[in-house]
């Protein structure tokens, strides 16, 4: 009897686990089956929609820059500054318009330069009409805090630089971060060096685009040093040089590489926080 129960129940548990093995079954066919398909699905088709509209913004970006760049070659110069201020008006802020319209202008010149499809009178007439829209932009629309005197930044372009544009931009991002700015357009090498020793800024950023100018700035960057008031400033390097050639500038002695403006301030802002180690080379990704 006592063989015959125990029996008995033993065929029990062996029923119960095979129904529970049946619904764990139903179970893992539910989420790996037609329901985790479903959901496969619904997120695979959002990111292609996500990359749809990303693709779309990109090109609507694209055909303004360049509409704007055949504009900056027109005679009649309005219609570019309507286009500014159009741009102006829906982000409120000198430093987007410069992101998103100026600088991708400035790229495209540079690479139509480059392919020998512009000559230089022509690459000069368009960077000059963008630095004077950019210039009445920012006149027009002047920061509103104060610079604080401790964090203070002298900004020039290398010895025999022509293109200074994208430094224009950097002064403008510097002075809405209320740094106490310097930007020197010096006719001698010698003029940087006095000015570097007569005052002591805590970054010194050279704006380079010419591969001709490299061979010099190994001796550059150390006479800035040498010569500079304050002992631990931070040299900073800019340009359209940094993206075809950073080592090149890492090589003559920079501590740090900006790509963009907003890239030089993160950085700047990095040299500024407490723990921040001078003899550390920062490169902006």
């Amino acid at each position: 009897m006592f063989f015959q129960e125990a029996k008995t129940r033993q065929e029990e548990c062996a029923t119960c686990d095979s129904q529970a093995g049946r619904q764990r079954d139903v179970r893992d066919t539910e989420l790996s089956g037609p329901t985790g398909d479903v959901a496969d699905r619904r997120l695979m088709g959002g990111i292609e929609r996500k990359k749809m509209q990303l693709e779309k913004v990109a090109s609507l970006r694209r055909a303004r820059t360049l509409k704007f760049v055949a504009l900056l070659f027109d005679e009649d110069a309005r219609r570019c500054g309507a286009m500014v201020d159009a741009l102006f008006a829906d982000c409120g802020d000198p430093q987007k318009v410069a992101e998103r319209l100026f600088e991708p202008a400035a790229r495209v010149i540079g690479d139509s330069w480059c392919a020998d499809e512009l000559d230089f009178v022509k690459v000069t007439v368009a960077m000059s009409r963008m630095q004077r829209l950019f210039h009445r932009l920012t006149a027009e629309h002047r920061p509103t805090a104060a610079s604080d005197m401790s964090r203070s930044v002298l900004l020039t372009a290398a010895p025999g630089e022509q293109h200074t544009f994208g430094l224009s931009v950097v002064e403008d991002a510097f002075r809405r971060s209320r740094w106490q700015v310097d930007c020197g357009d010096f006719d001698r090498e010698m003029d940087i060096y006095r000015s570097v020793a007569a005052n002591s800024y805590r970054i010194i950023g050279i704006s380079i685009s010419g591969e001709r100018l490299l061979s010099d700035l190994t001796s550059m960057v150390s006479r800035l040093r040498s010569r500079s008031r304050n002992r631990s400033v931070v040299l900073m390097a800019g340009g359209s040089l940094i993206t075809r050639n950073p080592q090149g500038a890492i090589n003559a002695g920079f501590d740090l590489l900006a790509i963009d403006a907003s890239s030089a301030i993160a950085l700047a802002e990095a040299v500024v926080t407490p723990g921040f180690a001078t003899d550390m080379r920062i490169a902006a990704e």
